[in-house]
Formats: structure tokens, sequence, C-alpha cells
């Protein structure tokens, strides 16, 4: 089922795929027949006006492939990481052809070294960051070795880039430094070249109205200290930059949870539950999104249950 936006005047919390949605405001039964009727809400984006995409498409988002990690208990049937990951490209293949996507983003945590013997099994483009698992220069530069059309090469090397496809601008930041820090930043001596925030201050406010962004590690949105998310400072800053420029979509992985989505201002913030594992046994998969002329529509693919929840 695709998840249509709908702008709230508080933030938003929605988990796919489990059945709970804990949200500030409730629709009023008018909207929700509307939903269920197949009316697309559009998503403002910066302002009360919509802003229309040239032509509609798709694309996917994966998250935290682990490819080189072994088959995981409850999961066995599914095969080992790189199989689970090639796995998503067989399904996307299965789709409509009108729901198929024209490219895949991976948010991070892929282990290269396991990708790079399949890497031709893919057919579809990719556009990925770095993710914690990426946290050594061998492993950074073997990621930068197999995607030079995203981070260049030689001295034009970088860890952090960004593309226009159809209209929209799509941002890659690298969130994950050295060592393999489960706590994000924007600054490392891993992360070439210094200077991304300056960088991604530019880039939010480009000239391209509709933006997405996506990372490894999210923001914490409580303004708490804590694992697993971008440190506090980063975090706020971050948050700012947001507030401030509306674009109208993030993604991130990292957290192996539930995909689940928030509000920052006007943005639609989504951490993607991985297609490798997940916490509590969570079903593995990938997120579906179908960019429209005026708003942006999202819906989960599950590729494995684990066995007791089958």
């Amino acid at each position: 089922m695709w998840r249509f936006p709908v702008k709230y005047n508080h933030s938003v919390r929605l988990h796919f795929g489990e059945g709970v949605m804990l949200k500030s405001e409730y629709l009023g039964r008018r909207e929700f027949l509307g939903i269920a009727a197949g009316t697309v809400l559009a998503a403002r984006v910066g302002s009360s006006e919509t802003v229309a995409v040239g032509e509609p498409f798709n694309f996917a988002v994966i998250a935290d492939p682990h490819c080189a990690e072994a088959p995981k208990t409850g999961l066995e049937a599914y095969g080992n990481g790189v199989e689970k990951f090639l796995r998503c490209f067989e399904r996307m293949k299965e789709l409509p052809k009108e729901e198929q996507p024209d490219f895949a983003l991976v948010a991070g945590d892929i282990h290269p070294e396991a990708l790079a013997p399949h890497l031709d099994k893919i057919t579809l483009p990719l556009h990925v960051v770095a993710g914690n698992h990426e946290g050594s220069a061998e492993t950074r530069g073997l990621l930068r070795a197999m995607f030079p059309q995203d981070f260049g090469s030689g001295d034009a090397v970088r860890d952090y880039y960004a593309f226009t496809y159809k209209g929209i601008r799509f941002i890659a930041v690298c969130d994950a430094g050295a060592g393999g820090d489960h706590i994000g930043h924007f600054s490392s001596e891993l992360i070439e070249p210094h200077g991304q925030c300056d960088w991604l201050e530019k880039e939010l406010r480009g000239p391209e109205p509709r933006k997405v962004l996506f990372a490894h590690i999210p923001p914490a949105l409580d303004d708490v200290e804590r694992n697993m998310y971008l440190g506090r400072n980063d975090s706020r800053w971050f948050l700012e930059q947001v507030r401030q420029t509306e674009p109208e979509m993030l993604f991130f992985g990292h957290l192996h949870h539930p995909t689940e989505e928030n509000r920052i201002g006007n943005t639609r913030s989504v951490n993607v539950r991985s297609c490798c594992w997940n916490f509590q046994n969570a079903p593995v998969g990938f997120l579906l999104v179908r960019v429209g002329t005026e708003s942006m529509e999202t819906r989960e693919i599950i590729t494995g249950t684990c066995a007791d929840k089958a």
C-alpha cells in the first residue's frame, strides 16, 4: 500500500509494517476517506505553492545491506547479506513496469569487499553513501573505487556529492567517520574533502525547488545525546538547516528498526529498515518511492520474514 504525504502542524511518527501509527493530529473522516479512495494529498514544499517535477518516476531506498554477513537466525532461507541485497533487485524486476525504479539509493553499511564480486549482477544504477562499517581507509577507498561516477577519483575524490534527476536534486551526505563509530558526525579525518558543512549549506539552498537528502546515521529529534544517532551538536545544526531550507524528503538507515517516518518542520524524514536484519526479528525489505508532479509517495517491499513470524 502506498503511503501518501500528509501535512501536519506538529511532528508525525509512523511505523510501517508493524501496524502502528502514532501522530499528534488525527485525520478527519472526510480526509481519511479521500485517501482510502486513492486521493493524492500534495506535500507543500517550502511555501503554499506546490512544485511540479518534469516527469514522474520511481526510485528505491535500500538500507544496511551488510553484504559480508552470514545468514541470520530465522532468515537462513534468504541466504547471506549479499544474497539478501540481490534479492531486493529481483523483487524490483517483479514489480509492474510503471512501478519499477530508475535507480536505488543505498544508505550505508554496504561491506564493499563482499559486494564487489557481485556488482555486475545489478543492472540498476546505484548511488551509495558510506556507513560506519565503511569506517576504515581501506573500506572507504574500495567504496570510492566501486562508484567513481559519484565519489570521483584521484585528486577529485569526495565522500559526499549531489546529482539532479528529472528536476529533483539528490544530496548524498557522509555522516560516518573513522573507526566505525555508531554516533554520526559531519567532520572526520576520514571524510574527504574537509568542508562538508559549508557544502551542505550551499546544496540545501541551491536553485532546485525539490530536494532529497540521504545519509546513513539519522539525527536525534529529541535533542538528547544518544548512541546510534548524530551527535547532539551535529543534530542541532542539521535540524536547523532542514527547518530553514525545507528539503522534501530525507532518508536514513543505521537503526535496524521497522521503517518509521517523522516530520522536521515541513520535511518528511524516513528511517528505513535494513534489507539484511532488524532488531526483534522485524522483517527485512526496502522502500519504493514514487515521485509525482507535486508529491512523493512511499511503500515498503518486504523481502524476508523471520521464521518465528511467518
